[in-house]
């Protein structure tokens, strides 16, 4: 039987650049979304901001952060696990630089998703839905 980890995880993207942020933990070779545990008694939107302050050093407003949906996918890095993710957009152009836990940041076209070592729950859900949003920004109405 799967365990779950419940996580709070960031579609971050440079509105300039339509590129995506994703992050390597120390220790691993697999990209995935910044963001990570809820914590006790943490709202999910908390616990974004707590992990982007963190992992990135980005300071962002509950008002920043669109709330996606909730997703889940098996874990990347922890063997039998499910990772549930409550997934927000964020667009900025805030600097952004690796700290804590993270040893390195790469933004990345979302649509090279599927060619990059990435973690489950960003390869196959939440870089497409970037992408496609991504797309019709680009288009308009």
């Amino acid at each position: 039987m799967s365990k779950v980890i419940h996580l709070a995880t960031a579609v971050l993207v440079d509105p300039v650049r339509n590129k995506a942020l994703v992050v390597r933990k120390h220790g691993t070779a697999i990209f995935m979304q910044p963001g990570g545990k809820i914590d006790a008694g943490e709202t999910a939107i908390e616990a974004l901001r707590r992990e982007l302050r963190e992992e990135i050093g980005l300071n962002i407003t509950a008002d920043e952060a669109v709330y996606l949906g909730r997703f889940t996918a098996p874990a990347a890095n922890e063997a039998s696990f499910t990772v549930d993710s409550r997934a927000f957009w964020i667009e900025t152009d805030k600097p952004v630089c690796a700290a804590a836990e993270i040893a390195e940041i790469q933004w990345i076209d979302p649509t090279d998703a599927l060619k990059l070592s990435l973690a489950p729950l960003s390869k196959f859900q939440l870089m497409p839905l970037a992408a496609e949003r991504l797309q019709l920004r680009d288009v308009g109405p």
